[in-house]
């Protein structure tokens, strides 16, 4: 079993509009970057950006920093390998349910729309900030 620690190094949330609540309707974009760090022989180093922005634009969350995975190296070559072209790998997911109570936290203080802890509607996952993917649908 793969061990995820996440570390979360920035934080930031803006509310474009002092007439948002917590219940006005929107959708969200979400745009990650991840990229390896650094590698070794039962563990593998990530830097992840994962930014959520609602449509119509009210309001928008950004987190980053690192993450950890530590285990067997067929199941962390698993966890950063996406199962289908076009999809996001399994650590995608992992690294999100950990830093999702912070966003949570956040839009409540804000009075935004709170993101969904499945996720959304549209998912761009780049590998480094030098290559853009297509939309992902999660």
């Amino acid at each position: 079993m793969v061990v995820v620690e996440v570390n979360v190094k920035r934080v930031e949330c803006t509310k474009f509009s002092e007439n948002t609540q917590e219940d006005t309707e929107v959708t969200f974009d979400v745009n990650a970057s991840m990229a390896e760090t650094d590698r070794n022989p039962g563990w593998l180093a990530l830097k992840f950006d994962i930014g959520v922005e609602t449509q119509p634009p009210v309001a928008k969350l950004s987190v980053g920093g690192s993450a950890i995975l530590k285990g067997d190296a067929e199941e962390i070559q698993n966890l950063i390998t996406a199962k289908e072209q076009g999809s996001v790998p399994p650590v995608f997911m992992k690294i999100y349910q950990k830093v999702y109570a912070i966003m949570y936290l956040l839009s409540g203080s804000l009075t935004i729309p709170y993101p969904a802890p499945g996720l959304l509607k549209t998912t761009r996952l780049y590998s480094s900030p030098e290559e853009l993917a297509p939309p992902v649908q999660v």
